[in-house]
């Protein structure tokens, strides 16, 4: 079998096929992925994942989101009950009181610098209720660094938000598959590489 092949159901090559953790997730929140063109094609992009459980899900990809009907629709559909999780200094910490009032949860999609310009770019963000995580553990996404402390993949920032908002959902499907992928990564690269490469520096 050509271990480059791709399951029909997962998406991802047979020789790392995650059927047998992905089941479907039905969130009632309405999660908006902004994605930067960039990460579409990045093997790690968890997004992809996400795509595979959350059924409420919306995936935009581009840069400038000023002018982008499908999300200006949203936000003049459901201004009152959507909010951006980014933080800025605008921004509030995320708490049960949400719970209930928040309907569309936009979350932008790329390393933190391309993050920054797509919010800087993208205007019509700029209007919306900020909210940002209290982040006490560390992220479980080994195989890509980020130059701050207690950054999150976006998958693990939905899963986090998604825990205060429904408080009943269960996400661990989704993170078993997170997980998943990270290990198939590190034996791929071997021990050796991936400590050198992202091993603790003391």
């Amino acid at each position: 079998m050509n271990k480059r092949a791709v399951c029909p159901d997962c998406g991802f090559i047979i020789s790392r096929c995650l059927c047998s953790t992905l089941r479907s997730i039905d969130n009632k929140t309405h999660l908006i992925i902004l994605q930067h063109p960039s990460e579409t094609t990045h093997a790690l992009n968890t997004v992809a994942l996400m795509k595979k459980s959350f059924l409420n899900i919306t995936l935009i990809t581009g840069e400038d989101f000023s002018d982008n009907q499908t999300l200006n629709n949203l936000i003049s559909t459901h201004k009152k009950s959507l909010a951006l999780l980014y933080p800025t200094e605008k921004s509030e910490p995320m708490e049960d009181r949400h719970a209930g009032q928040i309907t569309h949860l936009i979350l932008i999609d790329g390393t933190w610098k391309k993050a920054h310009k797509m919010y800087s770019l993208s205007k019509n963000l700029h209007c919306l209720t900020g909210l940002k995580l209290e982040i006490s553990q560390p992220t479980q996404y080994k195989i890509r660094s980020s130059q701050l402390a207690h950054s999150l993949s976006t998958l693990e920032a939905s899963i986090c938000a998604l825990a205060i908002l429904e408080k009943n959902l269960d996400s661990k499907a989704l993170m078993d598959s997170f997980n998943k992928m990270i290990e198939f990564q590190i034996e791929k690269m071997g021990p050796e590489v991936f400590e050198k490469n992202y091993g603790r520096k003391d």
